[in-house]
C-alpha cells in the first residue's frame, strides 16, 4: 500500500480501518458527553480561554473556587490546553449566532467535546503503533485500542476539560515518531518528535521527567551510538532537544508575563506528600489504584519482561515513562489527583503499559488471551457508571455523613471506594427519573444560573442539575426545552456511527 502523511506519523497500513476506529470512539465519546465543564481545572482554563480570544489578556477576574484572591487572576495551569481550545470555543460563538442560543453554553459545550476528540486520536495511534513499531496483527491493535479507549479511565476523562487526555495523546505520538526506522527521514522525525514533546510539556510540565527517558532511547536504539559516531550522534540529539528548548523557553516567558518570576507557575504547593504514601496509594489504595480502575494494565505488567525481550530499547523508553511519572507523582501533595475518577495523574502513563499486552494476544495460549479479554469486559463495566452518572454525587453523599473522614475514607476504606459508591448513585439517579417536579426545579435553578461555590453539601446534591441526572449533555437539553433535532436526533445519528463503524471495524481483516 502506498501511504501518504505527514512525516513521521503516518499510521499506514489500514488507513481505512483508522478512520473507522476514530469515528467508533469518538462516537461514542460524544454521546455519553456532559457537555459542561465540571471540574474547576477545567473551568480555569476555559476562563483562559475565553479571555485570550474575547479580551486578548492571560488575565481573568471570574472566582472559580473557594480562597481565589481577589482582583486579577491568573490561570495556573500550562497555557497549551487553553490555546488549544480556541478553536472550539470559536466554533461555539459561530453555533451560538446560527442556532441562536445562549453562548456561554455553546462555547462551554464545544470546549468541552475536545477531549472527546483528542482521546479518539489516542485510540487510532495506539492502534498504529501496534501495527507499525511493535509488528502486531490487525486484531491484536484493536484490542488495544479498545482496551485503552473503554476499559480505562480514558473514557471518563474524555469527557471533561482536563490536561491529561492531550498530554497523553502527544506524548505517545513523540514516541511514535521517535521509534520510526526510516532513515531518510530520521532528522525530520526528529525535530518532529521534539515538537511534539514540547508541546506536551506546555499542557503539563510534569511530563518533563519522560525527557531523559527519550534522550536515553535516541542513544540505545541508535546505530550511530554502536558504531561509536559520536558526532552523527549529537546532531540527532540536538535536533530533538532544539524544539523541546524552545517550548520550555516559551514557559518560562509565559511564567515572567504572569508572576515576573519564569520559575513561578501559580501552584500554591507542589511537593511535600509521603512518597510512600503515595506510590502505595497510586498502586494499590481501594480509591485510586491504577489496577482496580483498569485492570487491563495488570495484563501489562505480566508482559514487561517478555517486552523488554523482544524490544529492549523501545520497553526501556516505556518503563521510563511509568516509573518516573509514578515517582514524582507519589511525592506531589495530591497524589491522588483531586477527587476525580481513579488516579488521574497517571493516565499518561496508560499507553506504555497496555501496549505490551499485545504480546499477550499474540501467543496461541488461550489462557492469556482469555485473562485480557477478561480485563477489558471488567474494566468496561468499572467505567460505565462514571460516565453515567456524575461522580460528584458520591463524593458530596460522603461529605453530608462523615463530614471529618469523607476524605481518608474515599481514599483508603474498601467499602467507601467510589468504585462502589458510584454504582449506589446511578442508581439513586435512575430512581428519581420520574420525579417531574423535582427535575423542573433542577431546571429552574439551571436557568437562572444558580451558582453553588460555597453553598452546603446538601444544597449542591439537592439543586445542582449536573449531578442529579444522567450525565449526557442530550438529556440536560432535552430539560432545558430545546428541541428533538438538537437533542436526541444527534444522539440517535452518534448512536448510529457507533454501530457502524464498530461493524465495519470488526469486519475488517
Amino acid at each position: 500500500m502506498n501511504c501518504k502523511g505527514f512525516p513521521g506519523l503516518n499510521l499506514c497500513p489500514g488507513r481505512k480501518n483508522q478512520i473507522y476506529i476514530f469515528f467508533f470512539f469518538l462516537s461514542i465519546y460524544a454521546l455519553t458527553g456532559q457537555g459542561s465543564i465540571q471540574s474547576s481545572d477545567g473551568k480555569i482554563m476555559y476562563l483562559l480561554t475565553r479571555s485570550l480570544v474575547e479580551d486578548h489578556s492571560l488575565s481573568f477576574t471570574e472566582q472559580v473556587t473557594l480562597g481565589d484572591p481577589e482582583g486579577e487572576k491568573y490561570s495556573k495551569y500550562g497555557i497549551g490546553m487553553s490555546v488549544l481550545a480556541i478553536p472550539f470555543y470559536l466554533t461555539g460563538k459561530l453555533l451560538a449566532g446560527i442556532l441562536n442560543i445562549d453562548a456561554q453554553y455553546s462555547t462551554v459545550f464545544c470546549v468541552s467535546m475536545i477531549n472527546a476528540l483528542v482521546t479518539a486520536l489516542t485510540c487510532v495511534l495506539i492502534y498504529g503503533f501496534g501495527r507499525q513499531r511493535l509488528g502486531y496483527g490487525h486484531r491484536t491493535a484493536q484490542m488495544l485500542a479498545l482496551g485503552f479507549g473503554l476499559s480505562t479511565i480514558a473514557w471518563y476523562y474524555s469527557e471533561d476539560f482536563m490536561s491529561e487526555p492531550a498530554t497523553s495523546l502527544f506524548l505517545l505520538a513523540s514516541a511514535f515518531v521517535i521509534s520510526g526506522n526510516n532513515a531518510d527521514s530520521r532528522g525530520r522525525n526528529l525535530i518532529l518528535a521534539g515538537v511534539l514533546l514540547g508541546m506536551a510539556l506546555t499542557l503539563r510540565l510534569a511530563t518533563i521527567v519522560a525527557l531523559p527517558g527519550f534522550l536515553l532511547y535516541l542513544i540505545l536504539a541508535n546505530p550511530d551510538a554502536r558504531q561509536r559516531k559520536w558526532q552523527a550522534m549529537i546532531v540527532d540529539l540536538s535536533r530533538f532537544l532544539v524544539p523541546v528548548v524552545f517550548f520550555i523557553g516559551l514557559l518560562f516567558l509565559y511564567n515572567y508575563v504572569r508572576f515576573q518570576n519564569i520559575f513561578e507557575t501559580g501552584y500554591e504547593r507542589g511537593f511535600g506528600a509521603n512518597g510512600l504514601t503515595g506510590f502505595l496509594g497510586i498502586l494499590f489504595s481501594p480509591g485510586k489504584s491504577v489496577f482496580l480502575y483498569n485492570p487491563l494494565l495488570i495484563m501489562g505488567c505480566m508482559a514487561a519482561a517478555v517486552f523488554f525481550r523482544k524490544q529492549s530499547a523501545m520497553a526501556f523508553l516505556f518503563g521510563w515513562i511509568v516509573l518516573s511519572h509514578l515517582l514524582l507523582f507519589s511525592f506531589w501533595h495530591s497524589w491522588y489527583g483531586g477527587m476525580g475518577w481513579g488516579p488521574r495523574l497517571m493516565l499518561v502513563t496508560f499507553p506504555y503499559l497496555i501496549l505490551p499486552v499485545g504480546l499477550l494476544l499474540e501467543r496461541r495460549e488461550r489462557r492469556a488471551k482469555t485473562g485480557v479479554l477478561v480485563a477489558i469486559i471488567l474494566g468496561v463495566l468499572i467505567q460505565i457508571p462514571s460516565v453515567t452518572v456524575n461522580i460528584a454525587r458520591y463524593y458530596y453523599d460522603l461529605r453530608l455523613q462523615y463530614p471529618d473522614r469523607a476524605h481518608d475514607m474515599l481514599l483508603y476504606s474498601p467499602a467507601h471506594s467510589p468504585l462502589i459508591g458510584q454504582v449506589k448513585e446511578v442508581a439513586a439517579v435512575f430512581n428519581r427519573l420520574g420525579d417531574r417536579e423535582f427535575l423542573d426545579r433542577l431546571v429552574a435553578h439551571a436557568q437562572a444560573k444558580t451558582k453553588f461555590l460555597g453553598q452546603s453539601d446538601r444544597e449542591v446534591l439537592e439543586k445542582g442539575l449536573a449531578i442529579n441526572v444522567p450525565n449526557f449533555w442530550w438529556v440536560f437539553m432535552r430539560l432545558f426545552g430545546y428541541p428533538v433535532t438538537l437533542t436526541f436526533l444527534p444522539a440517535i445519528v452518534l448512536l448510529s456511527l457507533v454501530l457502524f463503524c464498530g461493524y465495519k471495524v470488526y469486519r475488517d481483516h
